[in-house]
């Protein structure tokens, strides 16, 4: 009982196109290819501006640090060169207090009028530029 496998000629046999399965994939094509596009763009969209808004907090943040630490840089430098500070350190180094008198002030000569040597003058007897 065996079965024998007919062969069927099929050579002469011409498919032909169906139209309207056609036409039906061209009406979801040209629905689903714009509708696809604008779904991908809201959704690039919507991720930037979530991107966006890490980047300015994160920002803001840096901002702030870098405002205190200037901040605290300003009160650094105005503790370290305020007159007690200064005062303090220079006579840690053996430095004395100079007496009026014997500072001399010195003036940059305008042009043409003569040696740099006329520029030296001696204070006035306040202690004062003139």
């Amino acid at each position: 009982m065996y079965t024998q496998k007919k062969s069927i000629e099929n050579v002469h046999i011409v498919r032909e196109r169906d139209r309207r399965r056609f036409r039906e994939l061209l009406a979801v094509l040209s629905l689903g290819v714009p509708i696809g596009a604008f779904l991908l763009l809201f959704t690039w969209q919507n991720l930037e501006v979530i991107r966006l808004g890490h980047e300015a907090t994160r920002l803001q943040q840096q901002r702030k640090q870098i405002s205190d630490a200037n901040k605290a840089l300003q009160l650094e430098l105005d503790r370290l060169t305020s007159l007690a500070e200064v005062e303090k350190k220079a006579a840690a180094l053996g430095f004395e207090t100079t007496k009026p008198q014997a500072v001399v002030m010195v003036q940059a000569a305008a042009p043409g009028e003569g040696s740099p040597s006329s520029a030296l003058r001696a204070p006035s007897p306040e202690g004062r530029r003139p």
